[in-house]
């Protein structure tokens, strides 16, 4: 085992040298370092997509640091075509949090930019980032739009309503600082690196949401926040059960007490505890009175459809698919309480333990 990790480590130094000898527009101290942080072979196709637009930009000053659990296949043909910085690093950790803080500490940039393995940004992308940061020189923070490929609407009806509701929630005017915390995701998003060092790395004990836990540090630290919706990428959406999953990971933050603070600045974290009261109260009326938890429910399907149709503004036979809604919010909230029965088993088995151990 330790010989093969030798071996991962040989290669991937290898890659680096090999990578940066065949740049033609080599830079050896960049402005801006892209941390790429990818599961490997799970996300290759994906990944391999997601390098190629990044070679593409227009704006050259920049380097790519690939943080990676699993060796990707099909690295080594992306790099024989390279013509940019390229480092690549193991990671330590066992968090998307824990890979993006190996990138952001191996990172050479003023300015540190995070992409998922499974986006694409268009050429000018990093042109966008740096010339706002230039125009605005006290901005820390700056995010954009993480928009469905137009593929996806074809893909499925569940995917073009998911896509249209995720497209629209963060509207199209500009955000700023606290308003713009939950507008701003990890997989759109650029720093100045110096933030890091003033307020600390990203929380690595956070499965999920750690992107939004440290922008609400920096707003809380007095830096400037602002997410520009023109400043967009292409991100895949997942199926029901990535949906699902990635809520049962949102648990930490979710019934965290500062999230819960900071909801009454940020429409997204407001609306997500107001779901989970509509849902109790459905619950209870159930036990109490199926009839009005009939009517109750019909009530809701009915906002829900109607609330989709105007935030989307798509008004074609298409909206018949916005009901469909429903299964997404299902998937979100069936996720959440599986988690917290899974925390709340694991406290109780610590506590058990420590016990014992006493």
């Amino acid at each position: 085992m330790q010989k093969k990790s030798t071996e991962l480590f040989s290669i991937a130094k290898s890659i680096e040298l090999s990578c940066n000898s065949k740049a033609t527009e080599n830079v050896s101290n960049p402005l801006v370092s892209v941390v790429v942080a990818t599961k490997g072979n799970e996300r290759s196709g994906e990944l391999d997509r997601c390098l190629k637009s990044l070679q593409q930009q227009t704006f050259r000053e920049f380097e790519i640091v690939l943080v990676y659990s699993t060796f990707p296949e099909g690295l080594n043909e992306y790099v024989e075509n390279c013509n940019c910085n390229f480092r690549v690093l193991k990671e330590t950790g066992k968090t998307l949090g824990a890979a993006r803080n190996l990138g952001v500490k191996n990172s050479k940039g003023e300015f540190v930019v995070f992409i998922d393995d499974d986006a694409q940004a268009p050429e000018d992308w990093l042109f966008k980032i740096y010339s706002t940061f230039q125009k605005f020189p006290m901005l820390a923070c700056l995010g954009g739009s993480y928009l469905t490929p137009p593929k996806e609407f074809e893909e499925s009806p569940l995917k073009f309503v998911v896509g249209s509701f995720t497209d629209s929630r963060r509207g199209e005017s500009v955000s700023e600082d606290r308003s713009a915390v939950g507008k701003i995701a990890g997989c759109n998003v650029a720093y100045k690196k110096e933030v890091f060092e003033k307020v600390g790395y990203i929380n690595e004990k956070y499965r999920s949401g750690e992107d939004w836990e440290f922008h609400m540090r920096l707003v809380e630290n007095g830096y400037h926040l602002r997410f520009d919706p023109t400043m967009s990428v292409w991100h895949n959406r997942g199926g029901l059960k990535h949906t699902f999953w990635n809520s049962t990971r949102m648990v930490p933050f979710f019934l965290s007490w500062k999230t819960i603070k900071f909801a009454r600045h940020e429409s997204f974290f407001a609306s997500f505890y107001l779901t989970n009261i509509a849902f109790l109260v459905l619950l209870i009326t159930l036990i109490i009175d199926p009839l009005i938890f009939a009517i109750l429910l019909i009530l809701l399907l009915m906002g829900f459809f109607i609330i989709t149709a105007v935030r989307t503004m798509a008004f074609s036979w298409k909206i018949l698919y916005y009901p469909l809604i429903i299964l997404y919010t299902f998937a979100r909230l069936a996720g959440f309480y599986y988690g917290v029965i899974n925390t709340a088993k694991l406290g109780l088995s610590q506590r058990i333990s420590s016990k014992d151990e006493r």
